[in-house]
């Protein structure tokens, strides 16, 4: 087990993939690794899950930047399905 809850903040690079440019996976990685959206969505402090802090703010600011839509119900949906 590694906790990655501080693996930014301490410095560490996410390395690029090829597959990885703009999937669901590598977008909410971007999305957390982003410290201005942490008082929106946020890695709780064990890094092993994270956290909605304001879905409205999420809804209307974050999902329709980084998945070109902007419903609640597609973001959920593409959680379910990883």
């Amino acid at each position: 087990y590694h906790d990655f809850s501080r693996f930014i903040e301490e410095g560490g690079v996410l390395p690029k993939q090829k597959k990885a440019g703009s999937n669901f996976p590598a977008n909410l990685q971007r999305i957390l690794s982003d410290a201005n959206y942490s008082h929106i969505i946020t890695w709780m402090p064990h890094g092993r899950a994270w956290k909605i802090l304001d879905k409205e703010l999420l809804v209307s600011s974050v999902i329709p930047t980084y998945f070109g839509q902007s419903r609640f119900e597609s973001f959920t949906r593409q959680l379910s399905s990883r």
